[in-house]
């Protein structure tokens, strides 16, 4: 059953996902007109900021950060005092 990864108003068309033992998505089996799209909505990824998707530790710890601070666990830091 196809579903849909949505990306700034685009759709990417999904036919199956491949998952572990443990149930948990680790592919995406999709048609070649759709990985060309999906090329194109990378490319639009700044250079500077593409590093923290091939760094799983790092995603993971900027959802973390999202995550807190969307929950109102945030704190303030002086610069200064670095």
């Amino acid at each position: 059953m196809p579903t849909a990864l949505k990306s700034e108003g685009e759709l990417i068309k999904v036919k199956q996902y491949l998952t572990d033992k443990k149930g948990h998505k680790v592919a995406a089996v999709i048609a070649m007109d759709e990985l060309d799209r999906l090329e194109t909505l990378l490319e639009t990824i700044p250079t500077s900021e593409r590093w923290v998707y091939k760094n799983k530790e790092a995603l993971k710890s900027l959802h973390k950060g999202l995550k807190d601070a969307s929950e109102g666990r945030i704190s303030k830091l002086n610069l200064n005092e670095l």
